[in-house]
């Protein structure tokens, strides 16, 4: 119950020490309470504590004052109802998942005395503004994603020469400018060469012949501006040299070069962002999150949303699919309780297992998802208390700009390792994910062989279609690659060669690598590559590709068993090392993970560099390359790098293994071009009813067509 509206100030007003004012660095939480899933959207708001600018419930107010006696004085923050707009299409593949600003009603309560006073105490008046005035903590808006994503200044451009115009006095180029090429009827999409101002049609999959790049390829002339989309504020350039959207500091100058004054020109065409997201995003999003069908919302426990506080949808995703399984939901919301939080002394802010029976208990309590409640006001739970105690030493997981969910998911789970103990003691579910993948290397020459086991939490697998081959662009649904889950698997673990010296029989040779799967977990994470890394251009990009997956799948023909009888063992790597790993003086890494990871198509010294910063682990070499602009960090020599401290895992626990039997319970789909913007959401199969949820940010309904062939991340739980 709401604390009593009051005219007077009551003796706490006056307290100097329960009145503090927060700094510039201080992290005033007025988004949800710290030991529950109740927010400032809900109908009695957070009060924030005005001493040490806890956020906490009313219901919570008196815990946090027991243990805090002097922590009387609180500012209510309440979230007002955002105003109904015309719905308007995101434009842009950068905006998915971006939320917009929000408006508050605030005031002072005294929470000893359940006051709530209509005017601003004069002793409290510093306070109360400070704290109103403070940022959400990791709030990102719409407006601040604008300047995440900066094009990259195009060298090419400062100093560029540029030639006569072509064009007549009192002749501007437009969007509607016709392409130069003789015998070219084209007018939509065309680009204009900024040395030189010939106009170019744009390639097939945009509509056009591809004049403009002809151009550059006989010329040499490195960059083009898109034309009708000149404003004030900029331009759609593109450079063939740096194969790249560029920005140009000097555009305003190279435009009126041509005629064209940018501080009036109005956009006429689509930007590249928004063709972008009317294909790649708009398709994938309709196609994953089944937009135009009739989706029933779901309600009660387990059918919880969390909601998007700004580039979230990620870690929304991820958590939804561990929660989902029944052994974290037996380790931290037992009995319908939070004991670890019931027992806990810690700062809750500060104490990990705090955070994960919190969101726990918020997901599966069905507290926050009836439907007698307004969906979009009360419905779902947020997450900023959890992302923070987990993100606060990553530099990446801490912004508030879109990761990659495969990433973060590895991630959470070493974080769950290393800082969360559960409850009971008896039941530890971080075991459940790992398995050991075995790395059989035999020599061409000697035949000797070495296998090597590695541990992991997750499953990589290759998609077997060659990324440089896949068409470009606005591609139709029928024209995208197709293959089977079982194809992937294939790939995994078909051979791979690599030239070497041996060190068994130290003449030079091919290794041969094949890799097994020796160990399989209750729960097998199963990631398809999408990404992949382009030498061409030195950039990440992702593969459009349908990858069938079953329901149920049988794994046992890809298991590995080890040494068999009569093969003859290479000497251990502790008493050799390759002689090609130093002969250049670089630091020696691990031949078999080396091969692996070049095997994806990543050159050796780029492979070398990422598995030397990641402890020698393939999967995480991978996945650095791919999180990486330059995974050399700007070294001149990748392999110069020191490899990181050696670690031994702390999981006394011995893995699970079983049947290779399993049946698919969950997955994450990514939205968008790249896995650094877009939005994610994840499919859940619910274990009451059977059928498939869809969890998009706070909204859940049954999916009526799964997008069993489009997601990035599969979790398969073992049959029985």
């Amino acid at each position: 119950m709401m604390y009593q509206q009051s005219n007077e100030a009551c003796p706490h007003c006056w307290d100097e020490a329960a009145l503090r004012y927060p700094s510039h660095s201080t992290c005033v939480q007025k988004e949800e309470c710290a030991y529950c899933c109740y927010t400032c959207r809900h109908e009695n708001g957070v009060l924030v504590c005005m001493t040490c600018f806890a956020g906490v419930c009313v219901a919570h107010a008196e815990k946090h004052m027991a243990v805090n006696p002097t922590h009387t004085m609180y500012t209510l923050v309440k979230e007002l109802p955002e105003e109904k707009k015309e719905e308007e299409q995101v434009r842009d593949v950068y905006h998915l998942g971006v939320v917009a600003a929000k408006t508050y009603q605030t005031a002072v309560c005294c929470g000893a005395c359940k006051l709530r006073f209509q005017a601003v105490p004069d002793f409290a008046v510093e306070s109360y503004t400070g704290i109103t005035n403070a940022p959400v903590p990791g709030a990102q808006t719409d407006d601040g994603m604008g300047a995440a994503f900066v094009k990259p200044q195009c060298p090419h451009l400062i100093c560029l020469e540029q030639a006569a115009s072509p064009f007549a006095a009192g002749v501007v180029p437009s969007s509607e400018s016709k392409c130069s090429v003789n015998g070219c009827e084209c007018r939509s999409n065309n680009w204009m060469c900024l040395t030189c101002g010939a106009i170019g049609c744009p390639r097939p999959e945009s509509g056009g012949q591809g004049h403009a790049l002809r151009h550059y390829k006989e010329t040499g002339h490195p960059a083009s501006v898109k034309l009708g989309t000149v404003t004030p504020g900029g331009a759609d350039f593109y450079c063939y040299s740096c194969d790249d959207d560029v920005s140009d500091v000097h555009f305003a100058a190279h435009m009126a070069h041509f005629g064209i004054n940018v501080a009036t020109s109005k956009k006429t065409a689509k930007t590249m962002g928004e063709m972008m997201y009317d294909y790649t995003s708009q398709f994938d999003f309709n196609k994953i999150t089944e937009s135009g069908m009739d989706l029933k919302p779901m309600y009660g426990p387990g059918r919880t949303g969390i909601y998007n506080i700004g580039n979230t949808c990620y870690i929304a995703s991820v958590v939804q699919c561990l929660v989902a399984l029944k052994a974290f939901q037996d380790s931290f919301y037992v009995n319908k309780s939070c004991v670890h939080q019931q027992a806990c002394k810690l700062n809750p802010y500060d104490c990990r297992t705090c955070q994960v029976e919190r969101l726990a208990s918020g997901l599966l309590s069905g507290d926050f998802s009836k439907a007698a409640h307004e969906p979009m006001k009360w419905n779902g739970v947020g997450l900023r208390s959890f992302k923070k105690v987990f993100a606060q030493q990553h530099p990446e997981f801490s912004s508030g700009l879109q990761q990659d969910a495969q990433e973060y998911f590895l991630y959470l789970l070493e974080e769950l390792r290393r800082h969360v103990r559960t409850a009971t003691g008896t039941t530890y579910p971080y075991e459940m994910f790992d398995f050991l993948i075995e790395h059989r290397l035999q020599c061409s020459n000697c035949r000797k062989v070495r296998y090597t086991k590695e541990k992991e939490s997750c499953l990589s697998l290759p998609i077997p279609v060659d990324p440089l081959r896949l068409p470009q662009g606005d591609v139709k649904d029928e024209d995208r690659p197709r293959c089977q889950l079982s194809d992937c698997f294939a790939s995994l673990v078909a051979p791979s060669e690599m030239a070497c010296r041996c060190e068994a029989c130290g003449q030079p040779a091919v290794y041969t690598s094949t890799t097994k799967i020796v160990s399989f977990p209750d729960i097998l994470p199963v990631y398809i590559r999408r990404p992949y890394f382009d030498p061409q251009t030195c950039t990440t990009k992702k593969m459009n590709v349908y990858v069938d997956v079953p329901e149920t799948v049988q794994l046992e023909a890809y298991r590995g068993h080890g040494a068999s009888a009569g093969e003859a063992l290479m000497p251990p790597p502790a008493t050799a090392r390759a002689p090609l790993a130093t002969a250049s003086g670089q630091t020696p890494v691990d031949e078999v993970a080396l091969v692996s990871v070049i095997s994806m198509g990543i050159d050796m010294e780029v492979a070398r560099y990422a598995l030397l910063q990641t402890n020698m682990n393939v999967e995480r070499a991978v996945d650095y390359i791919f999180s990486h602009p330059q995974p050399c960090g700007g070294d001149d020599r990748c392999g110069g790098g020191q490899p990181a401290p050696p670690t031994v895992p702390e999981d006394p626990r011995v893995m699970t293994d079983g049947p290779a039997q399993y049946q698919l319970v969950s997955m994450i789909s990514h939205i968008g071009g790249g896995a650094k913007t877009g939005h994610y959401v994840c499919h859940v199969k619910d274990r009451e009813t059977g059928k498939w949820l869809l969890f998009n940010d706070e909204k859940v309904g049954i999916s009526q067509e799964p997008p069993f062939s489009m997601a990035s991340i599969y979790f398969f739980e073992r049959r029985k």
